[in-house]
């Protein structure tokens, strides 16, 4: 799910990246195309018509000059200006034709050839009265003429101030639409700098997430290393002290047979005996430990859940434990708020429970102290707890207790033989049950094992062992095997 979402964000991250990309190309396309059509416009209408407006001006003038000198003269070789007027007027035309499109509109250019046609009339027909002989009354309307041309001069002079407004006009356009373009584009750059500086950051944190998720899973996986080698390390001791003792009691009955003094060494022959048998249910506990927490892994570990009194099922737990815990200098105290409380459980994982907590705080218990073994009804709970007055825990080892192949203080345990499997088999048993353990010790003062069972009950029971703990004496020499005598 967390890898789906980072997918769809750098996605949408790389998408939000190329449309803006996109929007900054298109716009400078634009802008671009913009300022070209508006520099086109000045170039190739308004420029060239400013430009033949003055030439025709002058042009007009050369004719007005070249006529005016024939009329006087009546000399046709002055009459060159004029015909080369005459060519540069259909120019003229022309230029005047492309600013109909404009702002300039079409009157003043209307206008213009209005009286550059006047203006041609006029001088055609001046030729006309000189060549016929009328040079007297050509003269007369060369005043008219001169004045036809200032008119037109004034005309062309408006023509030419409106090109100069258009070009200002284009050029104040060109420049506007430049400094926009500049600050769009300042603005959409700022815009993605930002959105890649941020995706930037989302993969370096994404990256450093995983990073760190790897090195932290590595950490772990290291841990776990060491903790399956200290486990195989505690697991050789364990194995090797019942097996070292038991070989060596073979050995010596094998050496009293051989010689013949079976019957004068019956009370130590009875005696390595006993060993051999305590150092079987050590091997025993050992390996059912092992096979049901390697079950437990694998989800093999099956509960056979029935309706019991688990007051009852403590209290029998406790009693039969009287005996071996008064053996060992210690007194064993149970006590309940509540006579009954009928909960679903497995009786006999109960007992490897609460005989696993006993069996802790008898280990770090020392001659003349007391362990407390309480049930308290909590209505929707059971509250079972394993109190001690020993050497208690240290804090920082109160988090760790109950992992798997961990033991509690490497220098301590050593007084009493374990595995550092027992408190995470314990854990494991009442999470199978729905319940929850926890510690609280205060360091040598001792400590308390808390259990919290459900309080429901189930419908269907498995009744494979019912609610009597079948062989208790031996379970109970099994799973304190692990405490010297």
């Amino acid at each position: 799910m967390v890898k789906s979402r980072s997918r769809r964000t750098m996605v949408l991250g790389y998408f939000s990246i190329a449309c803006l990309s996109l929007i900054i190309i298109l716009f400078s396309i634009y802008s671009m195309n913009k300022v070209s059509k508006e520099c086109d416009f000045i170039i190739k209408k308004i420029l060239p018509a400013k430009t033949f407006s003055t030439e025709i001006l002058t042009a007009v003038i050369n004719e007005e000059t070249g006529i005016r000198a024939y009329i006087i003269s009546e000399d046709k070789k002055f009459l060159e200006p004029y015909y080369l007027g005459n060519k540069q007027l259909w120019g003229y035309y022309n230029s005047l034709y492309t600013l109909k499109d404009t702002a300039l509109g079409v009157k003043i250019t209307n206008q213009l050839n209005e009286q550059v046609n006047c203006i041609q009339m006029f001088f055609k027909e001046q030729i006309a009265l000189v060549d016929s002989g009328k040079s007297n009354e050509a003269k007369l309307n060369l005043e008219h003429g001169k004045n036809l041309v200032d008119k037109f001069r004034d005309c062309d002079n408006v023509l030419i101030n409106k090109i100069d407004l258009e070009v200002n006009s284009s050029l104040n356009k060109v420049a506007n639409a430049q400094k926009f373009q500049k600050y769009l584009l300042f603005f959409l750059g700022s815009v993605l700098t930002l959105v890649n500086l941020m995706f930037i950051r989302y993969i370096w944190n994404y990256t450093y997430e995983e990073v760190k998720k790897k090195n932290e899973m590595n950490n772990e996986l290291q841990k776990l290393l060491v903790s399956q080698e200290e486990f195989t390390a505690n697991i050789s001791h364990e194995l090797k002290t019942p097996l070292n003792v038991i070989s060596s009691a073979v050995q010596l009955v094998q050496m009293y047979c051989y010689n013949g003094s079976l019957d004068d060494r019956r009370e130590t022959i009875s005696k390595y005996l006993d060993s051999m048998k305590l150092n079987s249910y050590r091997l025993s506990k050992l390996i059912n430990n092992i096979v049901d927490s390697s079950k437990i892994q694998a989800g093999f570990f099956k509960l056979n859940l029935s309706n019991n009194n688990i007051v009852q099922v403590v209290e029998e737990i406790v009693l039969s434990t009287s005996n071996f815990t008064g053996s060992k200098g210690l007194h064993i105290i149970f006590d309940t708020d509540i006579e009954e409380k009928i909960i679903a459980c497995d009786p006999e994982k109960i007992e490897r429970i609460v005989l696993n907590l006993i069996s802790n705080a008898i280990k770090f218990s020392d001659k003349g102290g007391k362990i407390f073994v309480d049930v308290k009804d909590k209505n929707e709970f059971v509250e079972i707890s394993v109190k001690d007055n020993g050497i208690g825990i240290e804090e920082e080892n109160l988090v760790t207790i109950f992992d798997r192949f961990k033991q509690v203080d490497k220098s301590l345990s050593r007084n009493a033989e374990g595995t550092g499997i027992g408190l995470n088999l314990v854990k494991s048993i009442v999470e199978l049950h729905g319940g929850r353990v926890y510690a609280k010790s205060e360091f040598g003062k001792g400590s308390k094992f808390t259990v919290i069972l459900p309080s429901g009950k189930v419908l269907h029971e498995n009744t494979l062992y019912g609610s009597k703990m079948k062989n208790g004496d031996e379970s109970i020499q099994v799973e304190l095997s692990d405490i010297y005598l």
